[in-house]
């Protein structure tokens, strides 16, 4: 059966939103596989038929969304996709990773290099060696 509705929520980036029915009820959720291919992208605001089906967490979802011709005379409140708590603390992780690679990656720079230092001016100087080795004294 399908449904008619307006695309209220969604995120660009990640290719997902939601989708308020015009019977009403919870938003479903959409993802950009359920779009036709016909190159253009979503747009909130955009009027949308569809099937509703369980996801594999059981949840329903919007599925086989076609471009309706109906007109949307009151869009609901369209707003971008905010991230979820969920989302936010995987951000935060993943800035936090970037960080601790970025200081390693740093740190075994400075190592290196402090380490080559170390190493030349440690190391005889070979022109003065060969010198030495020819009976020439330097004063």
């Amino acid at each position: 059966m399908r449904f008619e509705g307006t695309l209220t929520e969604w995120n660009p980036d990640r290719g997902y939103g939601a989708v308020a029915s015009i019977q009403g009820g919870e938003p479903l959720f959409v993802h950009i596989s359920a779009f036709p291919t016909d190159g253009a992208a979503p747009t909130l605001g955009e009027a949308l038929s569809f099937e509703v089906v369980s996801g594999r967490d059981g949840r329903k979802k919007a599925h086989r969304v076609q471009r309706s011709k109906r007109l949307v005379a009151d869009p609901v409140q369209l707003r971008l996709a905010e991230p979820t708590p969920r989302r936010r603390r995987i951000e935060q992780q993943q800035q936090r990773r970037r960080r601790m690679t970025t200081a390693i990656l740093l740190s075994g720079l400075l190592l290196c290099l402090g380490l080559l230092g170390w190493m030349h001016l440690t190391q005889p100087n070979g022109a003065v060696m060969a010198l030495r080795a020819s009976g020439i004294t330097l004063r």
